[in-house]
């Protein structure tokens, strides 16, 4: 800084002294030596004057920096931590003391030489510390090292900062080194680091210990906001229920305002809602410790509030419903055995062990006619005096002590004359109390009253005389109405039998059928399942009657269509299964021939689906007959033209706009006529095929969702009348070897039945065919938006002859055919849902037979 000064100065005192030669030749020049000479002395006069003030600047300048030095070389030679200087050669320039110590030697023995020299440290660290010097001396950058020395036989961790020494010229004149001894920084840092780690793991133990505990637990620090708490204390608020970290912050007044609002305080109001908060936050503030109960939605919780030493406060929240229930129900149980006690018809009575009376319910007091204050605390003698009874038995106290003694029981009966003064007979009943530590507690007696057995055994020797012809007369009696049973068995139509549990037969009526010719009896013993396979011809029959009967089920009303034996009918079976006691005794059972009825129903059936067809053959003649009309009034119009375009072109005057008139109305003739014969072909050419389908039944390979499509173009003049829209989705290349007149059936019963009910209040609604397939099986979902059933109908629509529109178009067997066609021809399920106002929606699924199978 000081020469700074000084250049500044030089410069001030050379630019004055131009500044004058230049003024003192011009001066010269104009005025003449005597003012030259007077200008020169007024400049050396003020030169003068600057430098006095220039140099006591500078060396103020000095001597403030004398003293930075002073106090600088006394913080280095006095600092705690070891420095030293060095010359661009590696020698020692300066040290201070502690640099001194730290290796022993005087300033004077480290001073002038090489570091190299002096270190003592391992070959490693020494060159490690001369790579950083080469490095600083070569970037000029600060650098820096953690090194571990071993110095007096103690480990010492170094942290070494080597610096460059950088002169006004920013020249390296010399490398500057700060050691710190960071042994004892690094030991409190290990042992800070170890007791973090410790209160970390104590952190998680007791976080853990919290979130494990099996009550709720929660902890507010002073400010009253939540610190921690586990999910069996969040499980009444739904936004931290499942993450009580969430919770951390929330006051208890909002941690309790969202119960409140979830509404789980049972029986608060929400106009009570600002009470209760109020009530409740004043005990929380008061946090006594003090256990008080309260209903969270179905639970019962225990709380408790505890304040801590320092502030904040402790929860505790136990859930004692189950605690509370046992209560009750032990409550319940002690309230049910005293009833029981009390109200027991027989006399009951408990004695201690001095066989002093504890306790007897109103039967023994009635039987005794006494008091309870009469005789509780009386022993047995003493209660004998009292009703005025001689004791026979000698000393009964001592008797019965002896029982308790030897553990005994017995029994006894006694007559005596009652309160009334009436003969009475007591069976007398003694046995030792004994608790669960196996001690002797007391004396148990049951007084039965028998009076009334007593009076009727010997009521009965007295008519024991007349038993035996009254059982004769009962006998013969059951013989008679097991006569009876058999004839009219034996004159019914049906054919009843009977099985054991292990369903083998045990009674069969005589018109039973039985294979060969042989007597129903030769089947007594014969197990079911084997005359099942003997006499039906169809084995899917008797798998699926074994099938119920090993599950155990009811048979109701199961209908079989195939030969019996030699006879070719239709059959009803019902069979009931027998329970004694929960346990299977076997089955009752009767089979009826509805060969008739079946025949009469097939013709019904015939005749409803013929109805179907002359239905449909209408609505097609109908719709075809609009088609037809129009072509032949097109055909009228251009047969006109083309006459009228001969005559012109016979007579010769015929223009050309006339020509290309006619022209155009031949054409635009054709066109109509040709569009609307193809709608008619159309129309045709499906009616065709579903009507032969619905008068065959044979088997052929067809596109299912195009053949539901032609259906749908069939039953098309219908759907117009009431605005009716069907709407056919699935995949198109779904083919299948299967009936097409079932299906044209079903589909066509399906559609009639939502015009007939679905539809039948309004106009315009629609229809949904929805076909996919699954695993090999296809499924037909068939919906409408019509006005939809009542549970009781959905459950009785497939049943034969069962309608809502008797007497209005229904005949009850749309539905009761569909259901056959798809479980016997299509081998599949149907099933149904509805309900009112949504419309309804049958689901059909069966095996999918590829062409060729």
């Amino acid at each position: 800084m000081h020469r700074l000064s000084i250049l500044v100065g030089g410069l001030n005192f050379a630019l004055a002294i131009v500044l004058a030669l230049v003024w003192a030749d011009g001066a010269y020049r104009s005025a003449g030596f005597l003012n030259v000479a007077a200008g020169l002395g007024g400049v050396a006069f003020i030169l003068g004057v600057i430098l006095v003030f220039k140099t006591r600047a500078a060396e103020k300048i000095l001597g403030d920096l004398r003293n930075t030095e002073f106090r600088l070389g006394a913080l280095f030679e006095h600092s705690p931590i070891c420095m030293n200087l060095k010359d661009p050669d590696g020698r020692y320039l300066m040290v201070n003391q502690a640099y001194c110590d730290w290796f022993g030697k005087s300033a004077g023995e480290i001073v002038g030489k090489s570091g190299a020299s002096v270190l003592l440290s391992s070959e490693e660290i020494s060159s490690g510390i001369q790579s950083m010097e080469a490095l600083v001396a070569e970037t000029g950058q600060v650098a820096t090292r953690e090194v571990q020395v071993v110095r007096a036989g103690k480990t010492h961790q170094r942290f070494l900062v080597k610096f460059p020494a950088i002169d006004d010229e920013g020249k390296i004149v010399g490398l500057g080194t700060i050691a710190f001894d960071m042994t004892d920084q690094k030991a409190a840092e290990a042992a800070l680091s170890a007791e973090r780690d410790r209160a970390s793991r104590l952190e998680a133990t007791l976080r853990e210990a919290i979130m494990a505990m099996p009550a709720g637990f929660a902890v507010f620090d002073e400010s009253d906001r939540l610190v921690i708490c586990n999910k069996q204390y969040a499980q009444f608020n739904p936004s931290f229920r499942n993450d009580p970290e969430l919770a951390a912050g929330l006051s208890f007044r909002q941690v309790m305002s969202e119960t409140l609002d979830c509404g789980l305080v049972a029986g608060v109001t929400p106009d009570r809602y600002e009470s209760v908060s109020e009530g409740r936050m004043q005990r929380h503030r008061e946090a006594t410790g003090v256990p008080f109960e309260q209903r969270l939605g179905d639970r019962i919780c225990q709380t408790i509030e505890s304040r801590m030493p320092h502030g904040g406060i402790i929860v505790l929240r136990q859930d004692v419903t189950e605690q509370r229930r046992l209560e009750q129900k032990h409550q319940d149980a002690e309230d049910l055995l005293r009833n029981l006690f009390d109200n027991f018809g027989h006399g009951i009575m408990i004695r201690d062990r001095d066989t002093r009376l504890v306790r007897a319910n109103k039967a023994a007091l009635g039987q005794i006619g006494l008091a309870s204050d009469q005789v509780v605390g009386k022993t047995t003698s003493e209660m004998f005096a009292a009703m005025g009874i001689e004791d026979l038995t000698g000393d009964v106290t001592e008797r019965e002590i002896g029982m308790m003694d030897r553990r005994e029981a017995d029994e006894s009966l006694i007559a005596r004359p009652g309160p009334d003064g009436m003969q009475k007979y007591v069976l007398l009943s003694r046995f030792p109390l004994i608790d669960r530590n196996d001690e002797v507690k007391g004396l148990g007696v049951l007084r039965y009253d028998v009076t009334e057995l007593i009076e009727a055994q010997k009521a009965l020797e007295a008519s024991k005389a007349n038993l035996e012809q009254m059982i004769l007369e009962r006998t013969e009696e059951l013989r008679v109405s097991e006569r009876r049973f058999r004839v009219l068995a034996h004159a019914s139509a049906d054919w009843f039998w009977e099985c054991d549990g292990d369903l083998r037969f045990t009674y069969l009526s005589e018109n039973f059928p039985v294979p060969d010719g042989a007597a129903p009896s030769s089947l007594i013993g014969l197990d079911i399942a084997t005359y099942h396979k003997k006499v039906w011809g169809n084995p899917d029959i008797g798998r699926a009657l074994l099938s119920a009967y090993e599950a155990r089920e009811p048979v109701r009303d199961f209908e079989a269509v195939h030969n019996l034996i030699d006879r070719f009918g239709c059959y009803r079976i019902n069979a009931t299964p027998l329970w004694e006691n929960g346990v299977f005794e076997g089955y009752a059972g009767a089979t009826t021939d509805i060969s008739e009825l079946y025949q009469a129903r097939e013709s019904l059936v015939e005749s409803d689906r013929l109805a179907s067809l002359g239905s449909m053959v209408a609505g097609i003649a109908h719709e075809i007959n609009t088609p037809v009309g129009i072509c032949v009034t097109a055909g009228t119009t251009v047969l006109s033209a083309a006459q009228a375009l001969r005559e012109g072109v016979a007579g010769g005057s015929l223009k050309r706009s006339e020509f290309e008139a006619a022209l155009t109305k031949i054409t635009e003739g054709m066109t109509l006529v040709d569009s609307n014969l193809a709608r008619a072909a159309q129309l045709i050419s499906s009616f065709k095929s579903i009507a032969v389908d619905q008068a065959s039944e044979a088997e052929r390979t067809f596109h299912l969702v195009a053949y539901l499509q032609e259906i749908a173009n069939s039953l098309s003049p219908n759907l117009k009348s009431k605005e009716v829209s069907v709407d056919i989705s699935g995949p198109s290349d779904m083919e299948l070897k299967s009936y097409p007149g079932a299906f044209a059936q079903i589909v066509t019963n399906l559609v009639m039945n939502s015009m007939l009910h679905g539809f039948a209040e309004r106009d315009g609604g629609s229809i949904a065919i929805a076909v996919s397939e699954q695993s090999g099986f296809a499924e037909l979902r068939y919906t409408d938006d019509g006005i939809g059933m009542e549970e009781e109908t959905v459950k009785r629509i497939f049943d034969p002859f069962f309608t809502t529109k008797r007497g209005q178009g229904g005949s009850g067997l749309g539905m009761h055919i569909l259901f056959n066609l798809v479980s016997q021809i299509l081998r599949g399920t149907v099933r149904c849902k509805s309900a009112p106002g949504e419309g309804i929606e049958i689901v059909i699924r069966f095996p999918i037979i590829p062409p060729g199978d």
